[in-house]
């Protein structure tokens, strides 16, 4: 972005070399990549950050500027004119979330010619090439405002004027004399019969402003800066405008750019002002506060920073501050669409005091405290779970007795004084609250319950009491087996790398199906599907099932994560199919796969089967097996080797059929 001095210069006084405001600049944040001298002026150019629209014209980097030199910018506003109704042509929108607001002005009776040598040297030493008068006063406010305009010969406009897409295959031509072909990516201003500009990036040659021209129809607009992006990467175009339009223009400085080059083209080109048409909506900015307190900002930065510089600093930049003790409220300018945190306020605040100023010290380190141990356990296992799906319960730690003692047997620990007979007693097991819980949700008509609470059982022993935590799990509805509570306790051991578990079959009181859960040899739990009878107690309908887990232990044996890098080469299947007799453990075929895995880097069960073909003692499965290397794409002959050692290590096994 370049600029010129004597530009800003028409705006504010700047009373230092153009050296010395290269290093202000600069240090504030405004990168000059570089500056010279042109005739009497000074040409900096700039570097202009994605998130600084307002950079982009001469008022932003005024400001800017105005900040760095602790002075106060007074901008002055063009009274908007919004009268006569321009009426011989209607304005048409396609679509409002390309084009919010259109806003037209005809001036009649214009003189086109060459400008006067203040406006050719403002609009030549920003980079933008000297047109006529009508032109560079469109880009005189464009670099001034910050928001493009474009000025159209009006006579050559026939009927209304319409903001569409352009239809596949139409062609423009530019100003720039090439022929394009658009798509409907391209947003288009069209009359009635031909395109007349590429919105946002370029007019067209059919009603370019030449020496004939006598009406201009002057346009200023907001465009979606998404779709001006797309359309002029469509064409391999990137101007001005675009520039600009790409990084949002805001509405109010837009008005006022239409209405001082209106203001221009009456004084310099000799035109009288015939009319005034919007479509569309105005934008409504919303006002922005941030609050944040002045402990917190010392905090950040690592200073004291000068209480009396807050409110100055960003005045300076065109905020409203209030100050109440510590507390300080900012209200953040329309223009500075960047300003939304408290950091970007400490960022303002420091780079305008100056970086410089704000000592280096080495940061303080607080004392190394190591975490609850416990605490970021239950943390992590509650993340899990609810990435799976699950949502957390909180149940009543005090319970009823009596309803207790039908699910679980084993003493409690009773109140002696309970306010309600329902709660008489600390917990010993977690399914009571889940069971009232589900069936809570049931009555309400919910579908599709899979909860899980993470809570602490109370148990009576001999030498005393002693508080336990557990994890338990509860599903209910007809979408859910026992496989897919299965599945979500594999799922948490691979959260907490267990590798070392073992599920085995026994029999639980309200519950069939059971299996004991134990780790390390050691029984932590259990999982299982709730009896009929159980379900009948609580009138429940649907299935459920239930999993309670000890964390104490599962902490114990819980490991640090390793992780591996994936690999950047494709993974090939293979399908084997099985039979298995009823009396054979699953686990054996799982410690045949694993006993060779030099490439295999998963496997599933895609079907189960029972019936014809297959013993009536035996059940069928198909696995799926993946094979996949660090180093290379496999050959299709590596992976049967492998596949095929599978395969006949699994048909040795007594109680295996391959099928």
């Amino acid at each position: 972005m370049r600029f010129s001095l004597n530009f800003i210069k028409e705006i504010l006084e700047v009373p230092i070399p153009a050296s010395d405001l290269v290093s202000l600049l600069s240090l504030s944040g405004m990168e000059v990549e570089h500056f010279e001298k042109v005739e009497e002026d000074w040409v900096f150019d700039i570097e202009v950050t994605s998130n600084r629209y307002d950079w982009l014209s001469m008022l932003g980097i005024a400001r800017e500027m105005a900040a760095c030199l602790n002075k106060t910018l007074t901008i002055t506003y063009p009274a908007l004119c919004k009268k006569p109704v321009y009426n011989d042509k209607r304005i048409h929108i396609e679509n409002s979330k390309d084009c919010l607001f259109y806003v037209g002005r005809l001036i009649r009776g214009v003189q086109v010619e060459k400008s006067p040598a203040w406006l050719a040297e403002r609009v030549t030493h920003c980079g933008v090439s000297a047109i006529n008068n009508v032109v560079d006063i469109t880009n005189y406010c464009m670099l001034k405002w910050g928001n493009p305009l474009h000025a159209f010969d009006a006579d050559k406009i026939e009927g209304d004027i319409f903001i569409r897409r352009a239809k596949k295959e139409e062609t423009f031509v530019g100003i720039d004399e090439k022929e394009r072909t658009l798509g409907e990516e391209n947003l288009v201003i069209a009359d009635a019969k031909k395109i007349i500009a590429l919105a946002g990036v370029m007019g067209a040659k059919n009603t370019e402003v030449g020496p004939t021209t006598k009406n201009i129809f002057l346009e200023a607009a907001i465009f979606s800066p998404l779709t001006i992006r797309h359309s002029r990467r469509a064409v391999g175009l990137d101007t001005e405008s675009s520039y600009r339009f790409e990084r949002q223009v805001f509405s109010d400085y837009m008005e006022y750019a239409s209405m001082e080059a209106q203001c221009h083209i009456e004084k310099y080109c000799h035109g009288m002002f015939a009319g005034y048409q919007e479509a569309g909506k105005k934008p409504v900015v919303a006002a922005k506060k941030i609050t944040f307190q002045y402990q917190h900002l010392n905090n950040y930065l690592g200073t004291i920073f000068p209480r009396q510089k807050i409110k100055t600093i960003l005045s300076h930049l065109g905020c409203v501050v209030k100050q109440s003790g510590g507390r300080i409220t900012v209200l953040v300018p329309k223009f500075r669409f960047d300003l939304k945190r408290e950091v970007d306020v400490y960022e303002e605040l420091s780079r305008i005091y100056g970086y410089d100023k704000i000592a280096a010290q080495i940061p303080f380190l607080p004392p190394v405290v190591k975490k609850d141990e416990p605490y970021e356990f239950k943390k992590q296992l509650k993340a899990k779970l609810s990435s799976l799906g699950l949502k957390e319960i909180i149940t009543y730690s005090v319970e009823s007795q009596e309803e207790s003692e039908v699910l679980v047997n084993g003493p409690m620990i009773t109140i002696l004084n309970p306010l309600r007979q329902q709660e008489n007693a600390l917990r010993i097991s977690l399914l009571l609250g889940m069971l009232k819980a589900i069936t809570y949700n049931v009555n309400r008509s919910r579908e599709g319950i899979r909860f899980f609470e993470i809570a602490d059982v109370y148990m009576k022993e001999k030498s005393g009491f002693r508080e336990k935590p557990f994890v338990s799990i509860g599903l209910a509805g007809p979408a859910y087996d026992f496989f897919y509570l299965k599945g979500i306790v594999a799922e948490m051991m691979k959260c907490l790398d267990i590798a070392t578990y073992e599920l085995k079959e026994e029999s639980t009181p309200h519950f069939t199906n059971a299996l004991s859960f134990f780790v390390g040899g050691v029984a932590a739990g259990f999982l299982g599907k709730l009896d009929a009878q159980t379900k009948k107690k609580f009138d429940i309908q649907q299935n459920v099932l239930f999993a309670q887990l000890d964390l104490n232990i599962l902490r114990q044996h819980a490991s640090l994560k390793a992780y591996t890098h994936f690999s950047a080469y494709p993974a090939i299947w293979r399908d084997i199919s099985i039979a298995l007799r009823k009396d054979k453990a699953f686990k054996d075929v799982e410690a045949i796969i694993r006993a060779d895995n030099r490439l295999v880097c998963g496997w599933r069960v895609v079907d189960i089967y029972k019936g014809k073909d297959v013993a009536l003692d035996h059940t069928a499965f198909t696995l799926r097996m993946f094979y996949q290397s660090q180093e290379k794409t496999l050959t299709s002959q590596e992976v049967d080797t492998v596949h095929n050692a599978i395969r006949e290590n699994l048909r040795l096994q007594d109680g295996i059929v391959l099928r």
